[in-house]
């Protein structure tokens, strides 16, 4: 008889007062089968064993390990190693060796969350991915993993009426209102289940938004769809922003979280890696930290360091016993990062069903091992632990600030008129919605069934799979869709709105032509002057151009003279000229400066009908003379036509060049 192995582990039985460190021990019986029943014992110098472990029957040529229980005599450091000898004896036959074990942390858990990511839009369209693709079993009659929306609700209620001890989590409200609108006599069980903390609806969200690529107000209406539906419909208590798989987030979406009334926050893509550090000793703080928003406010935030899916290669595991070695496993390589002695695993993957083991090793492993407990768990349980360790002193939680998703960098360019579509919406909508409150003031109606669509059509295209760019042909054709509704919705409040207003507006004595893109009335030829009223939605003095296409009545004018407001004459680009049969104006877009408009006000400026061209307004673009540069108080901007456009900047206050080369060059690096 030999001893083949020792080995130190995390493993701790006796009981949570007296806690008793786990020592593998492998023994091989070289000889004939033991006579006697064999002992193992670990002592050493302040290593001591209550009980020798006993082993039976063990036959010639058999390599068995044991789990021997040592008590590690205090005071001691977690991680610092004890010589020991090992010793096995089955009556006359003795053996020893000697080993090093290293001194473990009693006091520890693994909360392993159920779950399914899921994906309105990516490979494959909505609704393939939430209802109507067809499942078929495999070569032995077995269905696949991944299922629609629609089958893996269900099936995850169902394991949660089955085992008692299942929890899990719901998300997105692309699956959720089609669902309970479709099956009712499912939401009973759902509030049981969420008053009894075995379902937590999490993310506070209407999906997962790439938020680095949408405006601010896109996020916080995400948040308003999806808290509204999940709390007020629902009746869950949304506080994890649960952020699997996005691609980025803007910097200040925890304080927009924080202020939408979450509490924390759990996502695998990056800081270090798209699937995660590989090695977790490469992460430069723990899994657990304050991420906090420019304004100061932020959420408990989790990083899945082992990527969302986790938990699931469990899954394929033939056995229990197997399940339980890859749960520890798992758990040895996410417990040197956490920050406290809790350790978060996601369990599930992209579409999939309940997981197989999870329940069992809830009920197994905790039989056998009073830490680490392996427990079946939602995230609000593992947050509630992490705070209440932290509050006892021992534990900073670090803040950290920045784009905590740094990865997939093509999803910035990819596609570019996704983003393109995206923003031009968010602006006629968010435009279209201030307008459209004054002009509601002032007495029309106001289109808030219309610019709600809009908004939710936004929070759709802004799902990680949308505006990145990652998704299938067929689901980009989709998405234009929709971003040409909401664009079409909101530009159609923002004219409506603009066209009241202007008509309120005093025009001075001759209002012919009033509205910011729209003319009440055709300028005629004999017309002394056309007004134009410019708006801005914004809530600050805001300049710059803006531009008009005029349509004008046959007759119209020859030509228009220069633009004017109450204070001076404007210069303007006039483009796109269409006449009349007779020669006379038809339509022309003008371009001119606007300067200084009031927030949330406007400014008339005038137009002049002439018989012939006058200079200030241009037709066509004309080349600047000398250098080709802009400015304001704190820079420079200078570009070189002959090398392409490459620019120049430099600081004003200091006359120092910002850019150690020529920008806007083409370079090919090395990754």
């Amino acid at each position: 008889m030999r001893i083949a192995r020792v080995e130190s582990t995390e493993l701790f039985g006796g009981t949570a007062q007296r806690p008793l460190q786990i020592v593998r021990v492998t023994v091989v019986n070289d000889g004939p089968a033991l006579e006697t029943p064999a002992t193992v014992r670990v002592v050493g110098a302040g290593v001591s064993n209550p009980d020798p472990f006993g082993i039976d029957g063990l036959i010639s040529g058999e390599e068995r390990t044991v789990e021997v229980q040592v008590e590690i005599a205090a005071p001691y450091q977690p991680g610092s190693s004890r010589p020991v000898t090992v010793i096995a004896e089955a009556g006359p036959v003795r053996t020893e060796a000697t080993a090093e074990i290293t001194v473990a942390e009693p006091g520890w858990t693994m909360w392993m969350v159920s779950h399914f990511h899921y994906d309105p839009v990516w490979w494959n369209t909505q609704g393939q991915f939430t209802q109507s693709r067809l499942s078929l079993p495999d070569e032995n009659g077995e269905l696949p993993e991944v299922r629609t929306a629609f089958e893996l609700v269900h099936l995850h209620l169902e394991k949660a009426r089955r085992d008692g001890d299942y929890k899990f989590v719901l998300a997105e409200i692309d699956y959720l209102k089609p669902y309970f609108d479709a099956h009712p006599e499912d939401r009973e069980d759902l509030r049981r289940f969420l008053d009894a903390g075995r379902v937590e609806i999490v993310g506070g969200n209407y999906n997962e938004p790439n938020t680095n690529l949408t405006s601010a107000e896109s996020t916080i209406r995400n948040a308003v769809y999806g808290v509204g539906y999940q709390r007020d419909i629902l009746g869950g208590d949304p506080r994890t922003a649960w952020m699997l798989d996005v691609f980025g987030h803007d910097p200040g979406y925890p304080g927009l979280m924080a202020a939408a009334g979450m509490t924390s926050s759990s996502w695998a893509r990056g800081p270090f890696h798209q699937w995660g550090p590989a090695d977790n000793e490469r992460m430069q703080f723990p899994t657990e930290f304050e991420w906090v928003s420019p304004d100061g406010n932020g959420l408990l935030t989790n990083y899945m360091a082992n990527h969302y899916g986790a938990g699931w290669q469990m899954q394929k595991l033939p056995d229990l016993p197997a399940a339980e070695q890859e749960a520890y496993k798992q758990f040895r390589e996410l417990a040197p990062v956490a920050a406290t002695r809790n350790v978060m695993l996601p369990v599930g993957a992209d579409h999939v069903i309940p997981p197989r083991w999870v329940t069992d090793i809830h009920r197994d492993w905790n039989a056998r091992y009073v830490w680490p407990r392996f427990v079946t768990a939602v995230p609000r349980e593992f947050f509630d632990a992490v705070r209440k360790e932290a509050a006892g002193g021992d534990v900073w939680i670090t803040p950290q600030t920045r784009d905590m998703n740094p990865v997939y960098t093509g999803k910035d360019v990819s596609y570019i008129d996704t983003k393109q579509a995206q923003r031009a919406g968010e602006i006629a909508v968010l435009e279209g919605e201030r307008l459209a409150t004054l002009a509601w003031l002032e007495g029309a109606p106001y289109p808030a069934e219309s610019l709600d669509k809009a908004w939710r059509q936004l929070a759709y295209g802004a799902h990680h799979d949308a505006i990145t760019g990652t998704e299938s042909d067929e689901v980009y054709l989709d998405l234009l869709g929709g971003w040409r509704e909401a664009w079409e919705r909101g530009d159609g409040a923002r004219g409506a709105a603009a066209a009241h207003l202007a008509g309120l507006a005093d025009t001075s004595a001759d209002p012919i032509i009033a509205g910011s893109a729209y003319w009440r009335e055709p300028l005629q030829a004999d017309s002394v002057r056309g007004s134009i009223v410019v708006f801005n939605t914004l809530a600050r003095p805001r300049s710059g151009p803006a531009r008009v296409t005029l349509k004008l009545a046959a007759p119209g004018p020859v030509w228009l003279d220069a633009l004017h407001d109450d204070r001076q004459r404007v210069a303007a680009l006039a483009e796109g000229a269409a006449r009349h049969p007779d020669g006379t104006l038809a339509e022309i877009t003008l371009t001119f400066w606007t300067a200084d408009l009031p927030a949330l006000g406007y400014r008339t400026y005038w137009a002049y009908a002439c018989a012939e061209p006058d200079q200030s307004i241009t037709s066509g673009w004309l080349p600047k003379p000398g250098e080709q540069a802009i400015s304001n108080d704190l820079y420079r901007v200078s570009a070189a036509a002959e090398r392409g456009g490459t620019l120049e900047i430099t600081d004003q206050r200091t006359g120092d060049l910002v850019l150690r080369g020529p920008g806007n060059e083409l370079v090919l690096q090395d990754e």
